[in-house]
């Protein structure tokens, strides 16, 4: 079966992520390629190439044919939700199934059986306040904090969450993010009612 992942803000090829990101590995030598090396390592043993992976912006700072190299050698359809560090992309849409700024879908069981219900997410590098359908139970996954608005998104009723590769769910997951681990974190946070009903009665009281 193929699956279908999320992830953002890699950086591969940012030689000062380290500095930025302290937890992440290789941080303490500081050594960027080793960590560029282990990023690619992790996608390549997680990923399959016929899998779905939506890429939430700022997969690399690699200049020009450095970038197309990297695209060549990650597996998997890659769909690109453009971050503000992904200049050197543009030039290669070929390599994606789509890049857009902003993108509404919904998983389906036929698609994901593993889900026993539609999944409505909405995607953006950045998190958004309100987003099309959040009323009506829409997940908003977002990338750009570093896992930084982890608190602030938990202590909202908003059902809003970081996919980026520094963020809680990143590392519960062990990297890059399953879309069954999104429907498990957005269960528990309406512990256990409906997306839809939930997302309602919490709009009902923003709106009050």
């Amino acid at each position: 079966m193929n699956r279908i992942y999320f992830t953002a803000d890699l950086h591969i090829g940012h030689t000062n992520i380290l500095k930025h990101q302290p937890d992440r590995p290789f941080a303490t030598e500081p050594d960027s390629t080793l960590h560029d090396e282990y990023m690619i390592d992790l996608w390549k043993s997680t990923v399959d190439k016929k899998d779905l992976i939506y890429i939430l912006g700022d997969l690399t700072f690699l200049k020009s044919d450095s970038a197309r190299k990297l695209l060549e050698k990650l597996p998997g359809r890659k769909y690109l939700v453009q971050g503000n560090h992904d200049g050197s992309l543009r030039a290669y849409d070929n390599y994606f199934q789509l890049v857009t700024q902003v993108h509404d879908m919904v998983i389906k069981p036929t698609l994901c059986p593993s889900l026993p219900e539609n999944l409505h997410l909405t995607l953006c590098h950045y998190p958004m306040v309100t987003w099309n359908h959040k009323p009506r139970g829409s997940i908003m996954l977002h990338g750009h904090c570093h896992g930084k608005l982890d608190d602030y998104n938990a202590r909202t009723n908003d059902l809003r969450f970081d996919v980026g590769i520094d963020s809680m769910l990143a590392k519960r997951c062990g990297g890059f993010i399953p879309v069954e681990a999104v429907y498990e974190i957005a269960r528990e946070k309406t512990e256990g009612v409906a997306f839809d009903e939930y997302a309602r009665k919490s709009y009902d009281r923003e709106v009050r």
